[in-house]
């Protein structure tokens, strides 16, 4: 979608994001505050799409908008942002939006949900460095299963040790019970969700994002109002 709306833009902008000046700019930003190199390199590509996105802002939907802006919206608030609304109107608002999960939606809400509970695959001989496997194998190296699953365990242990595990299992209960039941298997993922969302005043926020993510192409967490 980007690309056909660049082709109307300042293409020395364009070019400044995407090879140029502004490039090195963001990268030496990136690299003060991510000492890893694969993190690193994920950070700038989304920084990069992200600048492009505001480059044609004009020409997108809001929501199509906040969609790309997501991964910064929590850190640094973009355009129309909204103060986060109280944790039990976000997660009523949550509730509301699982029955209508259908479609194109429901599936990729699935296809994220097996990318976060299945463990990486290696690159079948490591690829051709700068290539589509060595993109690929970049990817795997942040394992986001991993990093999925640790977040979860510390959203239990973080209930428990507060003494809300009975409130919390709750939360993962009713959003269980209002997610889809037509086998795309987004149930659970809908009460670790909505567990995250429960526990976001004692959680850092990135851990909170990362369990709601199989939803937030749907539904950016910011939006749930």
């Amino acid at each position: 979608m980007l690309e056909g709306l660049l082709a109307n833009a300042d293409q020395a902008m364009v070019n400044a994001f995407t090879s140029g000046f502004r490039v090195a700019q963001t990268q030496v930003a990136i690299n003060t505050a991510l000492a890893d190199p694969t993190a690193s390199a994920a950070a700038l590509e989304s920084a990069q799409i992200v600048a492009l996105a505001i480059l044609v802002r004009e020409q997108m939907e809001p929501a199509q908008f906040d969609v790309i802006y997501r991964p910064f919206a929590t850190i640094l608030p973009g355009p129309g942002h909204q103060p986060m609304p109280p944790v039990d109107r976000q997660i009523a608002a949550f509730l509301r939006l699982l029955p209508t999960l259908t479609g194109p939606p429901e599936a990729e809400i699935a296809a994220v949900a097996r990318v976060l509970s299945e463990p990486p695959k290696p690159v079948a001989g490591g690829g051709a460095p700068g290539g589509l496997a060595a993109v690929g194998a970049g990817q795997a190296a942040l394992n986001p299963a991993a990093n999925y699953t640790a977040a979860w365990k510390e959203v239990i242990a973080t209930a428990n040790q507060s003494g809300r595990t009975h409130s919390f299992r709750a939360m993962q209960d009713s959003a269980e019970q209002a997610a889809p039941h037509d086998g795309l298997g987004i149930v659970g993922f809908a009460g670790v969700a909505a567990g995250g969302i429960f526990m976001r005043d004692v959680l850092p926020i990135e851990k909170v994002l990362l369990l709601y993510e199989p939803f937030a192409a749907a539904v950016p967490y910011e939006s749930l109002q």
